[in-house]
């Protein structure tokens, strides 16, 4: 943690935290006020285009916070994911840094310093529980995951690895190499991901190795609030402990201070690359005993010798000054030009996929009515005297509650006899069949029945019961019950296939990336009566590969006609947004709005012998003449007071750097 204070003290006052992961953050206000710290007002954001467009994004959320509050914030403290620290020099990674440095410049902020998020949930931790920490901290990020083993209160291992999607075996890698040294903890709490309690169920579910944990290890989760809660404690401490700094912290922060950050030198602005120099120390003494001629003409000391040596203690003692006190380290911003074209680049692709096998098992949800259909006998009465009548095969009878049935055969019926006064209807018998199934078509003897498309003149009655109508419901597999077994399986194929082997610089075209099935075997057919239904599949997964380096180097091939004589374009400089990929003919199509930044041509020496014990103030005219250069930053350290506003009279005595605008 690297935190430099003020030892001025306010009553009240505003400060802000900036909260960066790896591709969302959130702003939080902050009000100090009688000794307390609060927190006011957060705004979360994600960012438009990776680290590209921090600036704004910060700048957007900014505004909504500043114009709630009718306040301007500059006194900043910076929150950052442990993954984005280089722990080789222990502070923030250059090209993390170099975006937050923009920031500062760019909103006029005062950033007093960074805070890693694990450290503040350590304090947070202990603070609560009122005893010393003695757990694992799991930080997950969206690719980037965390661990750091504390005992007693203190960090005892610490262990940054990449994440994917099968988190036990992240961790299991992690554990590995942190229990050669240590004994692990039984208590895990994890913070800040989307997912957390399905996280926490695979931790408490998985059965770990007695050498990773000698009983199940007990899973916390801390929410948001927590976490923000924990970088507010950490801040507010500090800030109540401020006027406890010593002096002599001060002075090295002095040294280490760039841009706003009090970070170690290594981080800061890296000097432009010079040309081979000599033996300082050799040429400076040689140059001087030449001036003075000691070799060749020895000094007559007669009747002078006070006033000569005078003079030789005034010389020594102005090279002395000059060659190891007098520096100065200037930071020239460089113009720069920037580029933007929407272009579509053809580029070679290599294909990677990856397979398993899946089972699963659902209950069906389809539902369907069994049974049997009525039967029985009939007979047809004519009471027409004048014409007999031939009912078809299929014809429809209707019972007086709309029951229909039908006729199972043709059947003739003659006229009826006698006269008008006194006919006897002519009669006949056919079998006859529900139309449906069900218990409701069991008639009972001497109901009466209509003939679908007859006069009143044909009707039809059961002189015996009809009966053996039946209905019941059972389960079969549904069409739903299918689909819903195939998006199971493939939901978890996306999580359990084995990850492809991505080779350094290839980036997956993500868009045409697939799942599917290979082989599928339904335990069940479509509609058949069963309860549960099985699926065992074969899944696989393709990739799409592209080499990002060879995307650069074309992008860089269309871009350079465009840059300017006197610049020139380096790879680093180049950053794309996707808009569309395709594939044809065995290439990718990808269209990519490309944006860069050239630089201009400069060099180090050159500027340096240009400016080499000039007065400050012709600096600006000597590199906006000479170089097109209209932002600089001079710092003189210089004892003697005559000469604090000139440059040194060393060339190596002047450390240029670098930055661009």
């Amino acid at each position: 943690m690297k935190i430099p204070f003020f030892s001025k003290k306010e009553q009240k006052e505003f400060y802000l935290g900036i909260f960066l992961k790896e591709d969302q953050g959130v702003l939080m206000t902050f009000l100090k006020e009688s000794g307390r710290l609060e927190l006011v007002d957060r705004e979360k954001f994600t960012y438009t285009n990776s680290w590209e467009n921090l600036t704004d994004d910060v700048d957007e959320a900014l505004y909504k916070l500043e114009k709630n509050l009718e306040v301007e914030i500059k006194k900043t403290i910076v929150f950052v994911y442990s993954h984005l620290i280089d722990e080789k020099i222990g502070d923030i990674k250059p090209v993390y840094l170099q975006k937050i440095k923009q920031l500062v410049k760019a909103l006029e902020l005062q950033a007093m310093g960074y805070v890693e998020c694990f450290e503040a949930i350590s304090f947070y931790l202990e603070k609560n529980e009122e005893i010393s920490l003695t757990a694992i901290l799991i930080e997950i990020d969206k690719t980037q995951l965390g661990i750091f083993v504390y005992k007693g209160g203190k960090i005892d291992s610490k262990k940054i690895l990449s994440r994917t999607d099968d988190i036990i075996a992240d961790l299991s890698e992690g554990f590995e190499e942190i229990k050669k040294k240590t004994i692990l903890p039984a208590r895990i709490i994890l913070y800040d991901s989307g997912n957390l309690d399905d996280t926490a169920t695979k931790i408490l579910s998985h059965r770990w190795s007695s050498d990773f944990f000698v009983q199940i290890p007990k899973v916390d989760i801390l929410s948001e609030d927590e976490v923000i809660n924990g970088l507010m404690g950490i801040f507010g401490e500090q800030i109540k402990n401020q006027t406890q700094v010593k002096k002599e912290d001060n002075k090295e922060r002095e040294k280490r201070e760039t841009l706003g950050f009090f970070l170690n030198e290594d981080v800061g602005e890296k000097p432009i690359v010079e040309e081979k120099k000599e033996n300082k120390f050799k040429g400076a003494f040689d140059r001087l005993i030449a001036f003075l001629q000691i070799k060749k003409n020895p000094i007559n000391f007669s009747g002078k010798t006070f006033p000569i040596i005078g003079v030789l203690i005034i010389i020594v003692s102005f090279f002395i000054n000059e060659y190891f006190f007098h520096r100065a380290e200037l930071t020239v911003y460089l113009p720069t030009q920037k580029l933007e074209k929407t272009t579509k680049i053809e580029i070679d692709y290599r294909l990677a996929s990856a397979s398993a096998d899946f089972s699963e098992t659902i209950n069906t949800t389809g539902k369907q009515e069994v049974g049997d259909k009525a039967r029985g006998q009939v007979t047809i009465y004519n009471s027409n005297l004048s014409s007999a009548e031939t009912l078809a095969q299929k014809t429809l009878i209707i019972s007086p509650n709309n029951l229909k049935f039908v006729l199972e055969s043709e059947v003739k019926i003659a006229s009826a006899t006698g006269d008008a006064s006194s006919s006897q209807p002519a009669t006949a018998k056919v079998s006859v069949v529900a139309e449906a199934i069900g218990e409701e078509y069991n008639l009972t003897a001497n109901t009466k029945f209509t003939i679908e498309g007859k006069s009143k003149n044909l009707l039809a009655k059961n002189e015996t019961a009809l009966t053996g109508g039946s209905k019941r419901q059972i389960q079969t597999v549904a069409k739903k019950d299918q689909t819903d077994l195939k998006e199971t399986i493939l939901n978890k194929a996306k999580k359990e296939i084995p990850s492809i082997k991505v080779l350094s610089g290839e980036i997956a075209a993500s868009s045409l990336s697939r799942v599917d099935f290979s082989k599928t075997d339904f335990s069940k057919e479509l509609g058949e009566e069963s309860n549960q239904l099985s699926l065992k599949a074969t899944v696989a997964a393709t990739h799409f590969l592209y080499d990002k380096n060879s995307f650069i180097d074309k992008a860089l091939v269309l871009l350079k006609p465009e840059v300017k004589k006197e610049y020139q374009l380096e790879k680093e400089n180049i950053f794309y947004t996707i808009n569309n990929i395709d594939k044809k003919n065995n290439q990718l199509i990808i269209d990519a709005k490309i944006k860069a930044k050239a630089v201009i041509k400069v060099s180090s020496t050159e500027i340096k012998k240009s400016v080499l014990g000039k007065n400050q103030s012709k600096l600006k005219e000597i590199l906006k003449n000479q170089y097109k250069i209209e932002g600089y930053n001079l710092v003189i350290k210089e004892p003697l007071p005559l000469l604090k506003n000139y440059l040194p009279f060393f060339l190596q005595n002047i450390n240029l750097k670098n930055s661009s605008l």
